[in-house]
Parts: C-alpha cells; structure tokens; sequence
C-alpha cells in the first residue's frame, strides 16, 4: 500500500498584512456597495460585503485616506480579496481610519424609563 504523507500550507506571503475593521466602499461595473477592509497589506487586501463583485471584475476600493484600483482575485459568501494595482501603505490606511472614528465618537443610550433611552 502507497503511502501519501500531508504538511501543512506554509504562508508565502513578502508583505505582512494588518488585521482591521476600516469601513470604505467598493465600486465597480456601475454598482457602489460598503464594505470592512478586514486586513490589508502593501499590495492586497480583504474586504468583506453583503454584495461582492466576482473575480477578475476591476475595482475601486475607497476608504478614509485610500483610493486604489484593483482586481478581484479570490470570493467567498460574503468577502474577497483585492490584488491593489499600487503599493498602499497599510499602517497609514488604519491609522487615518482610526483619526476620523475619533471625530465621531460613538453614540451612548441610557435607558430612562421603560422603552425609553436617551
């Protein structure tokens, strides 16, 4: 009996990606839809979206400080991943997220009274 032996994928990835949550909008084809840029290196990143474009479909991923082109070069349910047609600096894309979500500091309910919260 042959014998088949298995390793384990190694990551053979130059450039290391920064996990975040920077919300943007992807568009494409006409069509204009939000989406999280789940992480994100120098030449790529993930985006996850209720509506994704299919792969090899052109796109233009904006977000606060980022307007990059791209190629839509893998899909899931409810994410893919962009190959960016330049090099973006990923550390300056968080950091300029995390500058506008201070402008806007988060809203807090207090409950009041019964079905009643301001």
């Amino acid at each position: 009996m042959d014998s088949i032996s298995y390793r384990a994928r190694v990551e053979r990835r130059r450039e290391s990606r920064f996990a975040t949550e920077v919300g943007g909008m992807l568009h494409w084809d006409g069509v204009s839809q939000p989406v999280t840029i789940r992480n994100i290196s120098i030449y790529g990143a993930l985006v996850a979206g209720t509506w994704l474009p299919t792969i090899g479909e052109r796109v233009t991923l904006i977000a606060d400080g980022l307007e990059v082109c791209g190629t839509v070069i893998w899909e899931g349910p409810d994410r893919c991943g962009l190959l960016l047609s330049r090099a973006v600096d990923p550390l300056a894309v968080i950091a300029e997220a995390r500058v506008h979500a201070a402008d806007h500091p988060p809203i807090t309910l207090h409950r009041i009274g019964p079905g009643t919260y301001a």
